[in-house]
């Protein structure tokens, strides 16, 4: 099945100037027949892809912070494990991203020759670290629904090197779908392997984030016993309802595209560039929402990231701890 409809996927296929040229027009002289009713306006995929590149810079600070603490300054346990690795996809993505957004601005004034080559490399580039930060969420929420429902089990029969291990292979697992999904394209030279990829994607990872998430907010949320919740927990919740919000609709507007080839191209370009905006948001939020739910608002003096993330991560061992003696004490 042949897809016309995802070749808009950030101009993969088509540089700036092939848009001006599909209506015998071009996009760095628009008074010479330039249509500005049914072309893209420069300006403001100028300002949407600048946008993205100062998002991109405080979010590379944020989880280059995270990853410097969890990875070097702190002591590792399986919970700081995957939000370790998470916080490196995040990085990915948004160097990609930024990549992506500065190569564009170029290709608009043609400063950049060889735009499709690098985009083609740093649009797979993304297309790894945005899969692996999905499979990493979905193994978190899955890892934490079963903390929380079978606290003693997991704490007993969980194998010690678990969260490394599934680390390791969602990041595997992630490069070869992607390597398949490249080579594909450069042998078929259609995007039907990014479809499938990213239908696999839905049909996999969004109900089972889905179902962890809602099992997570009503076994922590409603249940008396539960009250002593962590805040650890509350940070994981709210990555994933921004994920939910703001990286999965990338995926649903490349499946759209893929459904409704005869949208115009133009259309298409803004819709996944908007996605683009959006995944990069995400991206940047989680050291955001780690700083915000692990700060001590009572404290006068301002505290440094590396004390708000040992009190983060240190409270929900706590608390799994206090769960974990409350259902032994109930046996």
């Amino acid at each position: 099945m042949r897809n016309d409809g995802l070749e808009s996927w950030s101009s993969l296929n088509a540089s700036w100037k092939d848009i001006g040229a599909e209506n015998g027009t071009d996009i760095q002289t628009p008074q010479d027949g330039f249509d500005h009713e049914s072309s893209l306006n420069p300006i403001a995929v100028i300002i949407l892809y600048f946008l993205i590149i100062v998002i991109s810079i405080f979010g590379l600070m944020g989880n280059g912070t995270v990853i410097w603490f969890l990875g070097f300054c702190m002591k590792r346990n399986p919970f700081t494990t995957f939000i370790l690795h998470l916080a490196v996809a995040d990085l990915g993505a948004l160097m990609s991203l930024s990549s992506l957004s500065i190569m564009t601005i170029l290709n608009l004034f043609s400063f950049l020759p060889l735009y499709s080559n690098l985009l083609i490399v740093f649009n797979y580039l993304l297309l790894f670290m945005y899969n692996t930060g999905q499979y990493l969420l979905t193994a978190i929420s899955m890892d934490r629904c079963v903390s929380a429902v079978f606290p003693l089990w997991h704490r007993c029969h969980r194998p010690p090197h678990f969260s490394t291990l599934v680390c390791a292979t969602i990041w595997i697992i992630s490069f070869l779908l992607t390597v398949i999904s490249m080579i594909l394209f450069i042998f078929t030279l259609t995007m039907d392997p990014l479809f499938y990829l990213f239908l696999m994607n839905a049909i996999l990872c969004l109900p089972l984030m889905t179902v962890s998430t809602l099992v997570l907010f009503l076994k922590v949320y409603f249940r008396s016993q539960l009250r002593n919740k962590g805040k650890a927990l509350t940070a994981i919740l709210l990555a994933l309802l921004f994920f939910l919000f703001l990286a999965f609709p990338l995926t649903c507007i490349v499946l759209i595209c893929f459904f409704t080839p005869v949208i115009d191209y133009k259309l298409q370009f803004v819709a996944i560039s908007v996605g683009f905006l959006c995944s990069c948001l995400n991206s940047s939020i989680n050291p955001l929402i780690y700083f915000l739910i692990g700060r001590n608002k009572r404290a006068r003096s301002r505290e440094s990231m590396k004390v708000i993330l040992q009190r983060l991560f240190k409270e929900e061992e706590n608390c799994r701890e206090e769960r974990e003696v409350s259902v032994q004490t109930r046996m």
